[in-house]
């Protein structure tokens, strides 16, 4: 081979190599312990089982509303219309800062009546599960062994609901959070275990945000003008996945036959009871 040949191969190659590097120093390379953004979840998927883990007034806060207008919902003081004073004040709970002793209390649950839908949320050692099917998404309380149907498939709110313990839902998607609008709650459910009200007429707004493979952030807004002087939006709860063992739902039902053992062993009048005694009868787990 001539050396003019060898020569022009030599050159051909150095350019090809040079191309190559600089090519390679233009594309922005990644550092070696990069990791994805990609989140490992999607944020449109609530199924699986949820326990809650926080959040809310919790009771133990130096800034929380006076007594006369607690609710475990939030810190700030219930904006009660004076209707809704009045019947706030009729309530007689066995917990919370206005709990009494369970022979004095007039909690509906006390006589095995359903605790409703808002109620359910805030027993947070109970699980809740989340089922999504193409035209409802499902839930599964483990409190009282109880389900109920949030329609998506697009159909409106009806304007004369048939009052229900756990009401009417429907659901959407607003960006990565889940709204869940319900009406026709039956007005003698409590809000909480305190005895905040609510009336026939109240529209209730749930929000569910999963924030991370393990993290739902969950809050309520009232809309009931009988019993509030405007809307309001409770404090920002959290729920965490449940796995393993831990995901499987137990029943968990206070019947009747709970409640005549409790009145024997607690509420019986020749029974002393402590005024300092909280709440109700624990349901059976079976």
């Amino acid at each position: 081979m001539s050396k003019g040949i060898v020569d022009s191969v030599a050159v051909l190659a150095c350019a090809v190599t040079f191309s190559i590097g600089a090519l390679a120093q233009s594309v922005p390379q990644a550092p070696a312990n990069a990791k994805s953004s990609a989140p490992a979840y999607d944020p449109h998927d609530l199924n699986g089982t949820w326990i809650a883990s926080g959040g809310g007034a919790g009771g133990q806060s130096q800034d929380l509303a006076p007594v006369a207008v607690r609710t475990e919902w939030m810190r700030a003081p219930l904006p009660l219309t004076p209707d809704g004073l009045a019947v706030l004040n009729s309530r007689k709970g066995g917990k919370g800062p206005r709990g009494v002793a369970p022979s004095k209390a007039n909690d509906p649950i006390g006589d095995a009546n359903p605790p409703g839908l808002a109620r359910t949320f805030l027993l947070g050692q109970y699980r809740i599960q989340f089922i999504t099917l193409p035209t409802e998404t499902v839930n599964l309380f483990e409190w009282y062994h109880m389900w109920r149907q949030i329609w998506t498939d697009g159909r409106k709110l009806p304007d004369e609901p048939d009052l229900l313990w756990y009401g009417t839902s429907v659901g959407k998607w607003d960006g990565d959070t889940f709204v869940v609008n319900t009406v026709g709650l039956d007005p003698r459910c409590w809000l909480d275990e305190w005895g905040a009200p609510y009336s026939e007429d109240m529209k209730l707004t749930e929000r569910w945000h999963r924030v991370d493979q393990n993290t739902i952030e969950f809050t309520i807004t009232v809309n009931d003008p009988k019993f509030y002087t405007k809307v309001w939006t409770s404090d920002k709860r959290i729920f965490r996945l449940a796995k393993g063992a831990n995901a499987e739902l137990k029943e968990v039902i206070y019947a009747p036959l709970d409640e005549q053992e409790f009145d024997e062993r607690i509420r019986d009048p020749n029974t002393p009871v402590s005024t300092g005694s909280q709440g109700n009868p624990n349901p059976s787990h079976r």
